[in-house]
């Protein structure tokens, strides 16, 4: 079964009761641990509880193919459901995954599967969308709205606010993953101590502005046509952990604010009222930069880099496909446009 994505997270909070398995995927290992974490919390209280969790590895499935559906069968010693994890799953077990899924009834215990980016051709993710008592979950990067808002109710959670300009400026040097974004939420509450109110000058101190390891600085350096910049900072990056995929998605969210915004400004909107309409605001360290690719891009160049970013991460998501070569690309390619352009407009 696939799920849409109005339906994931009312899933999350009461998964579906023909749902025997659940495959959990995509590039954000955050939001994948979290999910994981609550769905397997329908059933059991505590996740540390041997009895009651078990967990596999993909390597073990391989070598034990039986293993994954005699744990889904066992009885709990203390009564009721258990919960199965299987961790690191891809595309060669789905064989294995085939054979448990045909033999699951109502009554066994919940199997979860977690695995990374897999994309539309994977034979797991195909397994699990056609399966009637399965279900195919995705877990994608969030943008910086998103995180922004994680980061602020993670705060209300701990009795703390933030100022508008604390939260943007988190949000947009925190990589697209919940869980990172939830660590600095707990490392800002930390350093604020008794203090519940956390201004732009607590962000920064926390978070800092990494520069060189930000989404901020490959968006600056890519979008003013320096390919050599942009390239050490996608190499540190990706030396970060970071996925092509999330970059990319990444570089979308930023081109996608700065064509909306070239458009209202099209339309007769001032600058200023454009900003306010942005969700996020650009924070204002960044409006140089940002204002730099806004004038110097046409829409139609910033359609075409868009395209261009879209059909990067389509690739990426290929059976067999290689990321990092592929996002390299992309980058260096969005820097010729730009760097072209802005040429153009200063002769």
């Amino acid at each position: 079964m696939k799920l849409q994505f109005k339906d994931i997270e009312p899933f999350v909070k009461k998964p579906s009761p023909e749902a025997f398995a659940v495959l959990i995927y995509g590039p954000d290992e955050g939001l994948i641990r979290e999910r994981a974490g609550l769905i397997a919390k329908t059933v059991v209280s505590d996740l540390h509880d041997p009895f009651n969790v078990a967990e596999i590895t993909a390597d073990k499935l391989s070598e034990m193919p039986s293993c994954l559906l005699d744990e889904a069968q066992a009885m709990s010693m203390l009564g009721g459901r258990r919960v199965i994890r299987l961790r690191g799953a891809s595309d060669k077990v789905t064989t294995e995954l085939k054979e448990t899924l045909k033999s699951l009834r109502e009554g066994d215990n919940l199997v979860i599967i977690e695995a990374g980016e897999l994309g539309p051709k994977s034979t797991l993710r195909t397994l699990f969308e056609g399966a009637k008592n399965a279900v195919a979950l995705p877990c994608y990067v969030e943008d910086e709205r998103d995180i922004s808002r994680i980061i602020s109710d993670s705060l209300k959670a701990g009795g703390y606010t933030a100022s508008k300009d604390a939260l943007t400026h988190i949000a947009a040097n925190v990589i697209g993953d919940r869980g990172v974004a939830r660590m600095e939420a707990e490392k800002i509450m930390l350093y604020a101590g008794g203090r519940k109110d956390i201004d732009l000058d607590d962000a920064i101190a926390c978070v800092g502005d990494s520069a060189s390891l930000s989404m901020d600085a490959l968006w600056k350096a890519a979008g003013s046509g320096d390919a050599a910049a942009a390239d050490r900072v996608l190499r540190n990056l990706m030396g970060e952990g970071m996925f092509g995929v999330s970059i990319l998605r990444s570089l979308q969210n930023h081109f996608t604010r700065l064509h909306v915004t070239k458009a209202r400004l099209a339309k007769g909107d001032s600058l200023d009222i454009a900003y306010k309409k942005l969700k996020p605001e650009v924070f204002w360290k960044n409006k140089p930069s940002f204002e730099s690719q806004l004038y110097g891009l046409s829409l139609e160049q910033m359609e075409q880099i868009l395209a261009q970013l879209i059909a990067a991460e389509g690739r990426c998501k290929q059976t067999g496909a290689e990321p990092e070569l592929i996002c390299g690309r992309a980058v260096l390619s969005l820097a010729q446009i730009t760097s072209r352009a802005l040429a153009r407009r200063r002769a």
